[in-house]
């Protein structure tokens, strides 16, 4: 991955649906203040790989998400969503999720 990308915008590589490092759905997600533009998210989604890579940035009291595939934006997308939650769990822990 591009590395200015990478150090300005750190994906966590998680996988919904399993136990551990192996199996389920692997989704990137991105967690930062602001979304980049969708140029940016779509060559991010590209680099990792993923079906999908979430983008998550804290918006008026909410989260604004977009996903992205590879090669398109795509509406939404189940096992991202869940790779969000849990990656929000990670930096947050568990339970309601408020922007910093």
């Amino acid at each position: 991955m591009d590395t200015v990308l990478q150090d300005k915008f750190p994906v966590k590589r998680l996988a919904a649906f399993s136990e551990g490092d192996f199996g389920g759905n692997p989704a990137g997600v991105v967690i930062c203040e602001a979304l980049p533009d969708a140029s940016v998210m779509q060559a991010i989604a590209a680099q990792v790989g993923y079906s999908e890579t979430a983008f998550a940035a804290p918006v008026e009291g909410a989260w604004r998400v977009r996903y992205f595939a590879p090669e398109i934006e795509v509406p939404f997308c189940g096992h991202a969503t869940i790779a969000l939650g849990a990656a929000l769990a990670i930096q947050q822990g568990d339970g309601l999720f408020h922007p910093r």
